[in-house]
């Protein structure tokens, strides 16, 4: 079994977040406030309950949220944040569509 760290849960959420911000994910999660989403984002581990519901607006596992373990059908968020962040920064803002 693959032992969770909290602070490797934060970058998978915060990967599943994508473009939006907390305040936006927060409203999509039901949470009545975005400073919950930062501090999940910091290494804080969500309820179970809301594990699952991260995973499934996701489209991942909890198992990958929790571990980063690949486990039958998951997103590959964190693979496209760990991509981008490897790119020039001029491919970098075509790939994210930033305005000049």
């Amino acid at each position: 079994m693959e032992k969770v760290s909290p602070n490797r849960v934060g970058e998978r959420i915060r990967a599943v977040r994508g473009k939006q911000t907390q305040t936006e994910f927060a409203e999509v999660l039901g949470v009545k406030k975005q400073n919950y989403i930062s501090r999940y984002e910091r290494g804080r581990i969500p309820s179970p309950d809301l594990l699952v519901r991260i995973a499934e607006i996701g489209r991942v596992t909890t198992d990958w949220l929790l571990t980063g373990m690949r486990g039958g059908a998951r997103g590959t968020a964190l693979a496209k944040t760990k991509t981008i962040k490897k790119l020039k920064p001029g491919r970098k803002k075509k790939v994210l569509g930033a305005k000049k």
